[in-house]
């Protein structure tokens, strides 16, 4: 019987994409906030309000009871979300219903974005009503924060802005705006043909397969600044150089204006080659390709051709990707729920690309409407932070959404100027308008959200696209262009409900996509498997990636003497793996099951070796390095650790001398 092949290869972690800044901060922990917020007389209030009767007159025991009140009122508001607003007075749920439908309410608001909300709601305020309407609004808040509803906190993200924050009761599911009674003149029946209802899974997965097949070359970025590194308003940052010398030179043996805006380049990810070739592979058009893209990296479902070297150059200078094999076979082992789930959460939370403003901006084509720009001595504004603006607004239209009725068609332009009137500020909700902003492309000069024209110009197409494009192509809505391809009416779908509403139970069944055929699991060699994935192969997915190496070809796996053994180091055993391996009706090879038994025998006691040859690097990196610039692993018999190796003594001063030329100085001993 031979022996399993040992592992010889150095493992690394897989490069990440990025993704949009985190916007949730820790759990509200209520006992310490109603501890400090409240004295002893308000927590008397609070619990009768909350239809708690004091029992205890100690400070601890109110604030146990009203704690206790106020997690049942989040739990009653999981299921009914108007339950947040039992008791109120008609003026505080109107008030909290346009708050919680303007801006997220996960997210801390600041009192300058409320003050902004709360003048909006009357037509053009004099000056001199505003020391009023502030009193007012010190009021409307005071009065949510004595109902427990509304804390003041502070902003769980990088600002500038000197300002107050708000944080709103966790709750999962909030009450949205209910639109005036004009709204219903947007649910009117439209004539004319709509767009098919699309299928994302179908999509998505012909995307990843033509992924699979051939890969896909980046665009090669813009060619930087030559002080882009040293100057913090370039770093990190994708720029125009042109541009960025121009600001250098805005005033002459002076630094730059902070205030001085710098556009934001809003070009496609992939290459136009690759693009055309996955048009022609999939069927599906450009702006849908690089949707699937953008989610396809927040999902970390792909990677660059050789995490460990330099990215190979594709025709243009820039590098390729391909799919992540581990990642794909994680994402082919979840159930269409799950599938949906996740990749919602990735459009809506994670993803870097403003998709949807950069299809906004090309809007009267061929020449580009308005652009973004950012302020250069923003220092808190970085592009994660960006793309969090992006995904924020996805979640506002969302929430508008809600409030709409389901499987009507919805006039547009009657939509857009509600919205226009609701909130025509409603892009910042992480940074403010002094950090980026959008201006007219061929004047430069900054766009008044607040003028109709070119908010409609601006946001209120960038909102179309979200409709007409994003969760058209998800099956959330059914949209109905115009002769130009403009949007003239939607409605929302079944499973858009299920998008907007986070249902749990499953999808309407009928978005499932084509059932896929499932591939049968077969031995390649007596150590190599081929386990293709599949939604209920996923426990036995799981234990094969305890017990293997990964290997070359997807899908496939290979038992060693090495990862045997962590495997039984963590607590798998021959058992748990043979049982696996029988439900799913393909029982383990006769010489993995012997070697498995021999190694568990003798697993756990102590062996020693004499006359060994090891190498410990002082850290991982160097062995990574190593690994790629020299010829180590052809003298590897064996990994301990991340940084020590087990060495094949025969011509080990051929080594040395590479460890020598490369600048490490060995100590032999």
């Amino acid at each position: 019987m031979g022996k399993a092949p040992p592992a010889t290869h150095v493992m690394t972690p897989a490069r990440t994409w990025p993704v949009a800044t985190p916007f949730r901060s820790n759990a509200l922990s209520l006992a310490p906030v109603i501890e400090a917020e409240f004295s002893g007389a308000q927590l008397r209030e609070l619990a009768r309000w909350l239809g708690a009767t004091p029992k205890d007159h100690s400070r601890a025991g109110l604030v146990e009871q009203v704690v206790t009140a106020l997690n049942e009122r989040i739990a009653r508001v999981a299921e009914s979300p108007d339950a947040l607003l039992e008791g109120l007075s008609d003026a505080q749920q109107h008030f909290a219903r346009r708050l919680l439908t303007a801006r997220d309410p996960e997210v801390p608001v600041a009192y300058s974005a409320i003050a902004d909300l709360w003048t909006q709601s009357a037509k053009h305020p004099s000056r001199s009503s505003w020391p009023y309407a502030n009193r007012q609004l010190t009021e409307m808040l005071e009065s949510l924060r004595r109902r427990a509803l509304l804390f003041p906190t502070r902003a769980p993200f990088p600002t500038s802005a000197h300002d107050s924050y708000y944080q709103w009761l966790p709750m999962r599911r909030a009450p949205v705006m209910r639109w005036p009674a004009s709204a219903e003149a947007t649910t009117r029946e439209v004539a004319g043909p709509s767009s098919p209802t699309a299928n994302f899974l179908e999509h998505f997965q012909a995307f990843l397969d033509a992924i699979a097949r051939s890969g896909a070359a980046l665009r090669a970025r813009l060619p930087p600044h030559q002080q882009a590194a040293r100057l913090s308003w370039l770093r990190g940052w994708e720029h125009n150089a042109d541009e960025a010398e121009r600001v250098l030179r805005s005033r002459p043996n002076w630094a730059p204006d902070p205030h001085t805006g710098i556009s934001v380049p809003m070009l496609s990810p992939l290459a136009a080659e690759s693009l055309t070739t996955l048009e022609n592979q999939t069927g599906l058009p450009a702006p849908q390709i690089e949707f699937l893209f953008a989610i396809a990296c927040a999902l970390q479902l792909i990677e660059a051709t050789d995490p460990d070297a330099p990215a190979p150059q594709a025709t243009d200078g820039a590098g390729r990707v391909r799919v992540r094999n581990e990642a794909l076979e994680a994402w082919l082992s979840m159930d269409d729920q799950q599938q949906l789930r996740r990749a919602w959460t990735a459009w809506s939370e994670q993803i870097m690309d403003g998709l949807e403003v950069r299809s906004a901006i090309g809007d009267p084509k061929p020449e580009p409407s308005f652009r973004v720009m950012r302020a250069i001595g923003a220092r808190a504004l970085t592009p994660n932070l960006l793309a969090a603006e992006w995904c924020a607004l996805r979640r506002y239209m969302v929430r508008v959404l809600r409030s709409l009725p389901l499987d009507r068609w919805i006039r547009w332009d009657t939509l857009q100027e509600q919205l226009f009137d609701f909130h025509p500020e409603c892009t910042w909700t992480f940074a403010t308008k002094a950090s980026w902003w959008f201006a007219y492309a061929a004047k430069g000069t900054r766009v008044n959200l607040k003028v109709l024209d070119e908010w409609r110009l601006t946001l209120g197409a960038i909102l179309e696209h979200i409709i007409r494009d994003s969760l058209a192509w998800f099956g959330a809505v059914e949209a109905r262009p115009t002769p130009a391809g403009r949007l003239d009416a939607f409605k929302i779908t079944p499973l858009g409900e299920w998008f907007i509403e986070g249902r749990e139970e499953p999808p309407p069944i009928s978005v499932a996509r084509t059932s896929r055929p499932i591939e049968p699991i077969e031995w390649l060699d007596e150590y190599t498997l081929r386990l293709p994935p599949a939604p209920d192969r996923a426990a036995l997915v799981g234990v094969v990636r305890r017990c293997t190496e990964h290997g070359s070809a997807p899908f496939t796996y290979t038992f060693t003497a090495a990862s045997i053994e962590r495997a039984l180091s963590e607590g798998l055993s021959f058992a748990d793996v043979a049982a696996q391996f029988k439900r799913a009706r393909a029982p383990l090879s006769r010489t993995v099951s012997n070697e498995f038994k021999r190694i568990a025998q003798r697993h756990g006691r102590v062996r020693v070796y004499q006359s060994l040859t090891v190498l410990e690097l002082a850290d991982d990196f160097a062995a990574r390095e190593l690994a790629a610039s020299t010829s180590l692993m052809q003298y590897v018999v064996y990994q301990l650790s991340p940084r020590t190796f087990v060495l094949n003594a025969e011509g080990l001063d051929r080594l040395i001398g590479e460890l020598l030329k490369k600048g490490y100085t060995p100590r032999v001993k």
